[in-house]
């Protein structure tokens, strides 16, 4: 699996998110990245989730607009 870093889309299952945070940081648990997938909180703040590293697949078929 190609090392992932921070900003890389991946998809999780049939989900597409952005990684975060890497396992360490901001109490990420070992072999765990922390993945966006879009969701906030009723105050409007990002919530991520962690999910084990090997669920995650570099995801390069991504699509921009302005």
């Amino acid at each position: 699996m190609k090392l992932l870093k921070k900003g890389n889309f991946v998809t999780v299952g049939k989900d597409s998110g952005v990684v975060v945070f890497l396992e360490f940081e901001n109490d990420t648990p070992e072999g765990h990245l922390g993945i966006w997938f879009g969701e906030t909180n009723k105050e409007g703040k990002p919530i991520y989730r962690t999910v084990p590293s090997e669920y995650c697949q570099i995801n390069i078929d991504i699509e921009s607009y302005h």
